[in-house]
């Protein structure tokens, strides 16, 4: 028979499963935030079968709840295939959040007067995990422009709204990010980005080739909240030079600015 004393080790290590252990658990939504999760952070499209052996489930497991979530929208049938993708309806309803709504009301009437006044389109883009996600935009009044769609989504590194919310975000909110980055992909090196942030923040407004599209710069400025939150969105502009516009980029930034600071003041006012 064990002592006390010997079984004391055993009735810890017991406690301690105990207390890491979940106390609920809802394994039907488990799997749809599986599947959702997975498909969300995919370039292609995957078949019932690629999608179970991805996420560690028999096809039987998920079967239904991709009916289900295909009937309510969260995810789609790609046309002529039996392969499915994520929709962007989260995002929709993430949107509807009053911090976000009231975000796109107020700054989306400024915006419009940046576009008249410099005939360039621009957006809104929020941090999200590692991503950057455009919440608003306005288009120029030419009829030649380049333009970025609600709901895209991006790598913070890969855009100019990224790197422009990595450098003017609060260090907390910074740190989280950049965790969330490192998460994605082991390699980055965080000396070199925390360098180039220090650079970026050097300046009210980052210009610079955009990573996305050749021949495009990203031109973008911080919108920064109240006291130290630091940059709550990015607003951008996709630069080409036109020859029914000559503007330079600098001309293009200096109106950005004053365009960030009224959004901002009136966020905060």
């Amino acid at each position: 028979m064990m002592s006390v004393k010997e079984a004391q080790p055993e009735m810890l290590k017991a406690e301690k499963t105990a207390d890491t252990a979940p106390k609920y658990s809802a394994p039907a939504l488990e799997k749809g935030l599986d599947i959702i999760e997975f498909l969300s952070r995919c370039d292609t499209d995957y078949t019932l079968a690629e999608i179970a052996a991805k996420i560690g489930r028999t096809k039987g497991e998920i079967f239904r709840m991709l009916v289900v979530l295909e009937l309510r929208g969260y995810v789609v049938r790609v046309e002529d295939a039996d392969k499915y993708q994520v929709t962007d309806k989260l995002f929709q309803l993430g949107l509807r959040r009053p911090k976000y709504k009231s975000l796109a009301y107020i700054a989306t009437p400024l915006m419009e007067v940046f576009a008249e006044e410099t005939r360039y389109p621009c957006h809104l883009a929020i941090p999200t995990g590692s991503q950057i996600a455009v919440i608003t935009r306005v288009d120029c009044p030419d009829p030649v422009g380049v333009t970025v769609r609600v709901g895209y989504r991006q790598s913070l590194l890969e855009t100019g709204s990224g790197l422009c919310l990595l450098a003017f975000m609060s260090s907390a909110n910074r740190s989280r990010a950049i965790k969330a980055i490192k998460a994605d992909d082991p390699w980055v090196n965080v000396d070199e980005l925390e360098a180039k942030l220090i650079e970026i923040r050097q300046k009210e407004c980052l210009i610079e080739p955009s990573k996305v599209m050749d021949g495009v710069w990203d031109i973008s400025c911080p919108i920064l909240g109240a006291g130290s939150e630091g940059a709550v969105a990015a607003l951008t502009v996709p630069y080409v030079k036109l020859v029914t516009n000559p503007i330079a980029p600098e001309a293009v930034a200096d109106h950005l600015i004053t365009a960030a600071s009224r959004i901002a003041q009136a966020l905060t006012s």
